[in-house]
C-alpha cells in the first residue's frame, strides 16, 4: 500500500466518525429534550406540592394561611382549577399513597397503585423526585409521569404529587425534529467534502514525497544532525527515510564521542550531590563542587587525600553518619559506595555524598506533629494508645499495676462562647501544665480532642491513683486568668484501675470515658471508679434513645389528662395534658424517666408538637360529644427547645387550625427557668402567641427566681404555684405568707392562680381562705383514644 492509498484510508475513517457524531449527536438531543421535559414537569409539580403542603400565599396581613393537605374541599378546587386552566393531570397521595386530590374525582380515596416499581412510595421514603411511565388498559403506550414528595416547613415527607408530562415531552421532541434534520444533512455534506479533500492532499502529497527525495540524497552528504523514523515498507517516505539515516549515521558515532566528555563533566561539576572517585589506594581522585560544599573542605584539599576524611568507615553499601567539619559544625550525610572492578579486579571506587540534615529534621517534626498535639504540645490520642498498649504488655508481665484517667473541663464552652476561642485556647494550655505539674514525671498526660484530656499512670497502686485523681481536681479548680479576667471550670474524671485486666489500650480509654460521664451525671466536679455497671447503663441510655427517637412515629405515645378543679365548688374547669410513654420494653413509663432524655437529645420537640395536636384533638372531640362534662381548656408544656423553634407560633396556629378548638381553648405551660433564659427574646416569642388567642402560664411557679417584679413585663395569662410550696402549706407559717404574696400578686396583675398537686383537705381549706381559685388534684388519665368516648370517660382510670 502506498502513501497515496493510505492517506485516502485515513480520510474515509474521519468521514465515518463524522457520520458516527451525527448518529450519537441526534441520539444525545433526544435524550435530552426527554430530561429537560422531566426537569421543567418535576419543577411544576415542586411548586403544586409545595402549595399543597405549605397552603397557598396569604392575600391579606396576619392571614393563617392552611395547608390545602389537610383541606379535601379547597385541594379538589386548586387540582380543578389546575385542569381546566393548564390542562395539567395531577394527583395528591398521603404518606400511605391514598389519593387526597386528582382531577377525576372518583380517584379519590383509592391507593395509587399506576407505579409498578412503587416510584411514589420511594419518593415519600426518601424525598427524591423521579419520573415513571404510567400504563392502564386505557393507556397501552403509557403516560409519563414524575412525582415529587410533599414536604411540610419542618422538613417532614407527608406524601407526593404526581403530575403527567407527556404532553410536555412530545411538544418539546417536535421542536427538536428540526434540528436533528439539520444535523444530518450537514453530516452527509461533511462526509462527502471530507472524502473530495482527502483525495486531493494524497494526490499532492505523494508528488511532493517523490520530489524530496532527490533533495535528501544532496543533503545526506553533510547534514548529519537529523533522524527520521523507518520502516519495512517500500514506499516514497521510507526510501527517503533510509538515505537520509544513512548520509547522517556516518558522522553521528564522530560527534557523539568528542561531546560525551564534555558532558560527563558538566554533569559532574554542576551535580547537587556531592561525588568522590577513590584510586586503588584509597585517595581521593576526583571530588565535584558538591563534595566541597557538603564536607566544608575544598575541592584542591580534598585530592589526593584519603577517603578517612570523608568519613571513618566506608564500606560497599548506604549508609548514614555525622558528618564533623573542619569549622566545628556538623552535618547529616548518607554515603552510597560503589566499587569499581575491572577483569576482576578493583581499581578504584565512586562515593556518592548527600546532605540529609534537613530532611531528617524535617521528618522528626512530622512524626512529632503527628503523634503531639499543636496547641497543647502534650501527646496526641495516638501516642497515649501506643504508651498504654505498652504499658499493659509490662504490666502483664510484672504485675506492676497501671491505670488511666480520663478529664473533661466542665464549664469550657461557656469560656469559648463568652470571652472567645483565644482565650479557651490559653485555657486548654494552661490547664495541660497544670495538669503535668500536678503529677508524677513518669505519668503521660495526653490531650485527645476539645477540652479532653487523659493521664496514663504507670506503677500506681489504687491510692496512689485516687491521690493524683484528687490532685487533678485540685489545680484545675484554681481560678484561670483569661484576657485580664479570672474564669472558673471544673473537671470531670473518670478512673480505670488494674488497666491490665482488660482487653486492650481501646478498652481501657473507653472504660475511663464511661466513668466520666458518670461523674458528670452525678453532678461534676468529681472523679469516680469504673465500674461495669456504667457500661451496661451507658448501652442502656443508647437503646432508650433508638427506642425514643421511634415513639412518635410508631405511635406508642399516650395522651393522660389530669383535671383541674375550682375550689368553692369542686368543679372541673380543665385540663392539663400529660405525655406517658408505652415502652415496648418497660411498659407504660412516666414522664420523669423519659423528658430529660427527650430534652438533652433533642427529641422533645417532636413530642410537644405530637402531644398539642392529640390535645387539642382529644378536647375538641370532647367537647362536641358531651359539652356538659368536657373541660373548658386544656393546658400544654412547651419546652424551651419548642419554644426556640422559628415556626412554633405556625405550629400552634397549624393545631388549632387542623382540630377546630378555640384559641381560647388552649393554655401553654413554661417554666420559669425558660422565660428567664433570655427575656427579650421570651417576651416577643409569648406576644406572638397570644395575639393567636391561647393564654400563657407559669409553671413550677416560684422555683427559678426570688423576684417576683418581672411578672409585670411578660405576657402571662395564670401562675401555677409549684407543689412543694403546697405540701404540709398548713404546718408552715413561712411557707403560706410566700403563697399569699403570690396570690395576692396575680390578683393585682389579673392573672388566674394555680395550685398543684393539692391533695390535704387541710391544704384545700386554707387555699379557699387565701381565695385560690384553682387546684390540680387527681391525675385522671386515659388509655389511647377509643371509638366510643363517652364510654371510655364513663371508666377512668385514677391515679394518685
Amino acid at each position: 500500500m502506498n502513501v497515496r492509498q493510505k492517506l485516502l484510508g485515513g480520510y474515509l475513517v474521519v468521514a465515518l466518525l463524522v457520520a458516527i457524531t451525527a448518529v450519537v449527536a441526534w441520539y444525545s438531543d433526544t435524550v435530552s429534550v426527554q430530561k429537560a421535559a422531566a426537569t421543567e414537569a418535576a419543577q411544576v409539580a415542586d411548586g403544586i406540592a409545595k402549595d399543597i403542603a405549605l397552603g397557598l400565599a396569604a392575600d391579606n396581613p396576619g392571614e393563617v394561611i392552611a395547608p390545602l393537605y389537610y383541606s379535601p374541599a379547597a385541594l379538589a378546587n386548586y387540582i380543578d382549577r389546575l385542569h381546566g386552566t393548564q390542562h395539567r393531570d395531577i394527583v395528591a397521595v398521603d404518606y400511605g399513597k391514598y389519593i387526597l386530590g386528582d382531577a377525576i374525582p372518583e380517584n379519590v380515596g383509592l391507593r395509587f397503585d399506576a407505579d409498578p416499581a412503587d416510584e411514589v412510595g420511594k419518593t415519600i421514603e426518601d424525598g427524591e423526585s423521579r419520573v415513571f411511565v404510567e400504563k392502564s388498559i386505557d393507556y397501552p403506550e403509557g403516560i409519563r409521569q414524575v412525582v415529587v414528595p410533599m414536604v411540610r416547613g419542618s422538613g417532614q415527607v407527608i406524601g407526593a404529587v404526581i403530575l403527567e408530562y407527556t404532553p410536555l415531552y412530545e411538544q418539546m421532541l417536535a421542536g427538536a425534529r428540526q434540528t436533528q434534520y439539520i444535523i444530518l444533512t450537514t453530516a452527509v455534506v461533511a462526509f462527502l467534502l471530507v472524502m473530495l479533500l482527502g483525495y486531493t492532499v494524497a494526490t499532492s502529497l505523494t508528488r511532493r514525497i517523490t520530489a524530496l527525495t532527490d533533495a535528501v540524497g544532496v543533503i545526506g552528504t553533510g547534514d548529519y544532525s537529523h533522524r527520521v523514523p523507518t520502516t519495512d515498507n517500500r514506499d516514497e517516505i521510507s526510501a527517503l527515510a533510509r538515505a537520509f539515516n544513512g548520509m547522517a549515521e556516518q558522522l553521528d558515532h564522530s560527534a557523539r564521542q568528542i561531546l560525551a566528555k564534555e558532558y560527563t563533566d558538566s554533569i559532574l561539576a554542576n551535580a547537587g550531590e556531592g561525588i568522590c572517585g577513590l584510586d586503588a589506594h584509597g585517595r581521593i581522585a576526583f571530588a565535584n563542587a558538591a563534595a566541597g560544599r557538603i564536607t566544608g573542605i575544598e575541592v584542591p584539599e580534598l585530592l589526593e587525600s584519603a577517603a578517612e576524611v570523608l568519613a571513618t568507615v566506608l564500606t560497599p553499601g548506604t549508609s548514614e553518619r555525622l558528618l564533623h567539619r573542619p569549622d566545628g559544625s556538623s552535618v547529616r550525610v548518607e554515603y552510597t559506595v560503589s566499587e569499581i572492578e575491572k577483569a576482576g579486579r578493583k581499581i578504584g571506587s565512586v562515593i556518592v555524598l548527600r546532605d540529609v540534615s534537613r530532611q531528617r529534621a524535617l521528618e522528626f517534626d512530622l512524626r512529632h506533629q503527628a503523634l503531639h498535639d499543636t496547641l497543647t504540645g502534650l501527646p496526641n490520642r495516638k501516642l497515649l494508645l501506643d504508651r498504654l498498649e505498652h504499658a499493659l504488655i509490662r504490666s502483664r508481665a510484672t504485675g506492676d499495676l497501671s491505670a488511666v484517667l480520663y478529664l473533661d473541663l466542665d464549664g469550657f464552652k461557656r469560656v469559648n462562647d463568652s470571652l472567645g476561642h483565644t482565650a479557651g485556647d490559653l485555657l486548654l494550655q494552661t490547664a495541660a501544665q497544670r495538669l503535668t505539674g500536678a503529677l508524677r514525671e513518669q505519668d503521660t498526660v495526653a490531650r485527645l480532642g476539645g477540652d479532653e484530656f487523659a493521664v496514663l499512670l504507670e506503677g500506681a497502686d489504687q491510692a496512689t491513683v485516687e491521690l493524683l485523681a484528687q490532685s487533678c481536681l485540685d489545680v484545675l479548680s484554681e481560678p484561670f486568668v483569661l484576657n485580664g479576667r479570672e474564669s472558673l471550670v471544673s473537671v470531670s474524671v473518670g478512673v480505670v484501675t488494674d488497666a491490665a485486666r482488660y482487653t486492650g489500650a481501646d478498652e481501657v480509654l473507653r472504660n475511663a470515658d464511661v466513668a466520666m460521664y458518670a461523674a458528670k451525671d452525678q453532678g461534676k466536679n468529681r472523679w469516680l471508679l469504673f465500674e461495669d455497671r456504667m457500661h451496661e447503663q451507658l448501652l442502656d441510655r443508647l437503646d432508650q434513645e433508638c427506642r425514643l427517637s421511634q415513639a412518635v412515629h410508631r405511635g406508642e405515645l399516650r395522651l393522660h389528662l389530669q383535671p383541674v378543679f375550682s375550689l368553692p365548688d369542686n368543679r372541673m374547669v380543665g385540663a392539663e395534658a400529660l405525655v406517658r410513654w408505652e415502652d415496648p420494653v418497660q411498659g407504660l413509663r412516666q414522664p420523669g424517666s423519659f423528658i430529660p432524655l427527650a430534652e438533652e437529645t433533642g427529641m422533645i420537640v417532636e413530642i410537644d408538637r405530637w402531644m398539642l395536636l392529640e390535645a387539642c384533638r382529644v378536647v375538641k372531640q370532647w367537647q362536641d360529644d358531651d359539652p356538659e362534662t368536657a373541660p373548658a381548656w386544656v393546658s400544654v408544656n412547651l419546652s424551651a427547645a419548642h419554644l426556640d423553634e422559628p415556626d412554633v407560633t405556625d405550629q400552634v396556629a397549624y393545631a388549632l387550625t387542623a382540630t377546630g378548638l378555640a384559641p381560647n381553648c388552649l393554655v401553654l405551660e413554661l417554666t420559669e427557668t425558660v422565660l428567664m433564659r433570655d427575656l427579650a427574646v421570651s417576651t416577643a416569642r409569648l406576644e406572638e402567641l397570644r395575639r393567636l388567642g391561647v393564654k400563657i402560664a407559669i409553671d413550677d411557679f416560684g422555683t427559678g427566681y426570688s423576684s417576683l417584679g418581672y411578672l409585670r413585663d411578660i405576657p402571662v395569662d395564670e401562675l401555677k404555684i409549684d407543689r412543694s410550696f403546697i405540701t404540709g402549706l398548713a404546718a408552715n407559717g413561712r411557707q403560706r405568707e410566700l403563697v399569699n404574696a403570690v396570690i395576692q400578686l396575680g390578683h393585682t396583675l389579673g392573672l388566674r392562680v394555680v395550685a398543684e398537686g393539692v391533695e390535704e383537705s387541710s391544704e384545700l381549706n386554707l387555699l379557699s381562705v387565701m381565695d385560690c381559685r384553682y387546684a390540680q388534684g387527681y391525675h385522671l388519665g386515659f388509655p389511647e383514644p377509643a371509638d366510643d368516648l363517652h364510654a371510655r370517660l364513663s371508666a377512668p382510670v385514677l391515679h394518685a
